[in-house]
């Protein structure tokens, strides 16, 4: 039995029956949603955090996506292993040197449970409205769930929420010029624990389907992202997303290369295979 981050009663209750079965549960954690920011939108009450610490405690096995995460679960399990998140390049074929960008141009934006900026979340919004108001041909795609500030940004196309394999799917072929990726950092000292439990699942998702990506330079995308190689870095501070934004849009060449800089670096060191053969081992225990 595996549970991603189940919170429920019934999550609970299948994890106690299969121990009296004798069926291994394993229970993953790939953030920390024990103590949630104050950008998220889901409520958390008393009975659903009892859930998750009774279940990360009578699982067999808990895995974590990475080292701060297993660092900080210590006080209820000293034993959680990490299991990075992975891509299946097999499963969802990309050829980078044959993308196609869309015509008129597109870029992205995926988001859910609140946009995870809180200082500088105005100034990004503001940016993202001058971009899009500076380049009156470009159009958004908006992957995720709904917040306020939506409206205000010329040219969205809502595109809802999808399960993720439908999403990746549904994005593969946009022909995309690139996507945003804001994540709160070291101006939100309130919330710079609960972003750093967070893994690069962005730069694996966009990297691995060719769609260069600007990255908030914070720790999560920092350890990941090679700044100008296979994605853009940047400060959460000032007009820094504006200028990262016109500046891969003004240069195709750029583009291109971090598109197979990207590919190349996610085929190599997040496919599925290494994760496969580190969750084996967990499953045959």
């Amino acid at each position: 039995i595996l549970l991603n981050k189940h919170t429920s009663s019934k999550g609970l209750d299948i994890i106690k029956a299969a121990k009296d079965l004798g069926v291994n549960a394993i229970y993953d954690l790939d953030d920390w949603i024990l103590d949630l920011p104050s950008y998220s939108v889901t409520n958390l009450d008393e009975d659903v955090l009892s859930n998750i610490v009774q279940m990360i405690r009578l699982a067999d096995t808990v895995t974590v996506s990475n080292p701060v995460v297993q660092s900080k679960l210590k006080y209820l399990r000293v034993d959680a292993l990490v299991l990075p998140n992975g891509f299946d390049h097999d499963a969802i074929p990309v050829e980078p040197q044959r993308y196609q960008e869309a015509t008129p141009p597109k870029i992205l934006f995926s988001n859910t449970d609140g946009i995870k900026l809180v200082n500088y979340r105005k100034a990004f919004i503001q940016q993202l409205i001058e971009f899009m108001e500076q380049f009156p041909q470009v159009t958004l795609d908006f992957w995720g769930d709904h917040f306020p500030e939506l409206g205000r940004i010329p040219r969205v196309c809502e595109r809802g929420f999808n399960p993720n394999k439908s999403y990746k799917q549904g994005i593969k072929d946009q022909g995309y010029l690139f996507a945003v990726v804001p994540l709160g950092g070291q101006e939100d000292p309130d919330t710079l624990f609960f972003n750093s439990c967070k893994s690069c699942i962005k730069y694996i998702d966009y990297g691995s389907l060719g769609i260069p990506g600007i990255y908030s330079d914070t720790p999560v995308y920092a350890q990941a992202v090679r700044h100008g190689q296979t994605g853009l870095l940047v400060k959460n501070t000032e007009d820094h997303w504006l200028q990262a934004m016109v500046a891969l849009y003004q240069n195709k060449e750029l583009r291109h290369r971090i598109r197979l800089e990207a590919h190349s670096d996610c085929t190599t060191h997040y496919g599925v295979e290494q994760v496969a053969k580190k969750l084996l081992p967990i499953i045959h225990t």
